[in-house]
């Protein structure tokens, strides 16, 4: 009788320890997965504006910003690319032009807004 008391006791320790043990892994992941996601931050806003390239017979390449929905937040737009650009305007009107830049250029304009977020609003070939 005595061999299985001890017996009894013994197989109720090791589902005990082992529940202790699953609970401070469970908590030990989460914390892990709290740390790493803690910097997280939702998405800003994507703002809807239309810009637009073209180029003219002449061979020069216009960057037209034509508003939009969010046109209000703009505060600035930045034209960059693989050719020599010309500031011709600002916001509202042509913002870029380009001296015969040959066959294809790469065009990237990237918009700053109110919020301070900078989001690229084209990005093609001409």
């Amino acid at each position: 009788m005595e061999t299985e008391k001890k017996d009894r006791r013994k197989k109720g320790v090791s589902p005990v320890i082992g529940v202790i043990l699953m609970v401070a892994a469970t908590i030990v992941i989460a914390s892990v997965v709290l740390a790493m996601l803690g910097d997280f931050e939702p998405p800003k806003r994507i703002y809807a504006i239309s810009v637009m390239a073209s180029r003219a017979p002449d061979g020069n390449i216009a960057v037209i910003f034509f508003g939009g929905p969010d046109a209000n937040y703009v505060q600035e737009i930045t034209v960059s690319g693989d050719v020599d650009l010309t500031l011709t305007g600002s916001v509202g009107g042509t913002n870029t032009t380009t001296t015969n830049p040959g066959d294809t250029a790469h065009i990237v304009a990237t918009a700053t807004f109110t919020d301070g977020s900078r989001q690229v609003v084209l990005d093609t070939y001409v």
